[in-house]
């Protein structure tokens, strides 16, 4: 099996790293900073081909890459930045992969599966179902909720059109042992000093090893479908604090009760419009039947925060 993983981040690195176990695997960047190059010259070094390549500006190695792969996964989105940053990262660049698969397929007469990491979580309620028809009953009100929501339809209606096999993930809380995402780095720098927030929020989480191997499931899948990649139960977010605290050795903790008013009040604008997903949980039939053994795994967090030392070590530890 040839898997193609168009993007480089922490999620595609520990998917990238389990799936070359199992077959050939090639990543994919458009540029490289000082975490993506460890990512790159190290973390995946003799494990899988990291290859450089903007998919909007080299359209032509797009299209052969898509070519000679079984399973083209699209990680490449973005959470904040401007309006139009969005739109492209988040729609114009899915929509461009989807079209390309179907237009390869058609070439070839070789049906290829593309599976998109969407990000779009749509509803808040109790156990969230993944909505019937698709995107029916969404309505997004960011501009990441609704540059995702543009990105999952333009991907659905193409994979329609050239009827080639699709999968939509749409992934909770993501953690893992790479992760330098910027809520990461920041319960990082709290935990490093011993200072453990007790929050009252929650999310549903997701490792990143468990999207691998839900990828990895689902290669030779032949339909469509979307649904939430989750693990069961919620997690509260001070338990993080405490498991990095726990990976960095640090022994003495300050254990401080911090409303949830006031930590709206320091939170990036960003992680602000999340808070309204950690009063939700979400359906894991689907993650369940695809994964193992889908329990919250405390030891990714641990080693997550030897990471992030790491990384400010060699100085490095910037948010990506």
């Amino acid at each position: 099996m040839k898997y193609l993983l168009l993007g480089l981040g922490f999620v595609s690195t520990h998917v990238a790293e389990y799936l070359s176990k199992f077959g050939e695997v090639k990543v994919t960047y458009k540029s490289l900073n000082p975490v993506k190059r460890i990512y790159a010259e190290d973390v995946l070094k003799g494990k899988a081909e990291v290859v450089k390549l903007d998919p909007l500006q080299d359209k032509e190695k797009l299209k052969e890459e898509i070519s000679s792969s079984d399973v083209i996964v699209n990680f490449i989105g973005e959470i904040q930045g401007s309006e139009e940053s969005l739109r492209v990262a988040n729609m114009e660049i899915p929509k461009l992969i989807a079209q390309t698969v179907g237009e390869t397929q058609s070439n070839e007469g070789k049906k290829k599966i593309l599976i998109h990491f969407s990000g779009l979580l749509g509803k808040t309620g109790n156990n969230v179902k993944p909505e019937e028809p698709h995107l029916q009953g969404i309505n997004p009100s960011t501009p990441f909720e609704k540059t995702k929501y543009e990105g999952e339809k333009e991907v659905y209606q193409i994979s329609q059109k050239y009827d080639f096999p699709l999968v939509i993930l749409r992934p909770t809380l993501v953690y893992g042992r790479y992760s330098a995402h910027i809520q990461f780095i920041t319960m990082y720098n709290f935990a490093k000093k011993g200072i453990i927030p007790r929050l009252s929020f929650q999310f549903n989480t997701i490792s990143a090893y468990y999207i691998a191997e839900m990828i990895k499931n689902l290669s030779d899948f032949k339909g469509r479908k979307y649904f939430y990649a989750t693990e069961c139960s919620p997690v509260n977010v001070t338990r993080f604090f405490e498991l990095m605290a726990k990976g960095l050795g640090i022994n003495r903790q300050i254990h401080l009760y911090v409303p949830e008013f006031l930590a709206k009040l320091v939170l990036p604008s960003y992680i602000k419009s999340l808070l309204k997903y950690t009063k939700s949980t979400y359906d894991c039939t689907e993650s369940k039947n695809l994964v193992n053994n889908l329990t919250f795994d405390e030891n990714e967090v641990i080693k997550n925060a030897i990471f992030l030392r790491r990384l400010e070590k060699e100085k490095s530890l910037i948010p990506t």
